[in-house]
């Protein structure tokens, strides 16, 4: 599998509504995106000052499914429509999963 992991941190501005519309576009897009095999999205608990406000997981079949996900119509509707008005700043890792070094239980 390869892993395509974001943290977006909004401006102060967004609303629950515009931060629930980003959400609700990310975990749609397995749906209509071949290759994209599963989207997990979560909202920053907001106990420390200056943390992101969202991270997402996307999963994804092959590196070419991926590279496909970038351009694909729905994505860029995503971003366009919901995440771009109230983007602050992004960061995104991508990495296969025999990259995944563990410690502890």
């Amino acid at each position: 599998m390869f892993n395509h992991v974001g943290h977006l941190t909004l401006v102060p501005e967004a609303t629950d509504e515009q931060i629930e519309g980003i959400v609700a576009g990310l975990l749609g897009l397995p749906a209509q995106i071949d290759g994209l095999v599963e989207a997990q999205v979560v909202r920053d608990a907001g106990l420390t000052p200056g943390n992101a406000n969202l991270r997402f997981h996307m999963r994804f079949d092959s590196v070419e499914s991926w590279q496909g996900y970038k351009t694909h119509p729905a994505h860029v509707a995503v971003v366009t429509d919901h995440i771009g008005p109230v983007l602050g700043s992004k960061a995104f890792v991508q990495y296969e999963d025999d990259a995944v070094r563990s410690a502890g239980a």
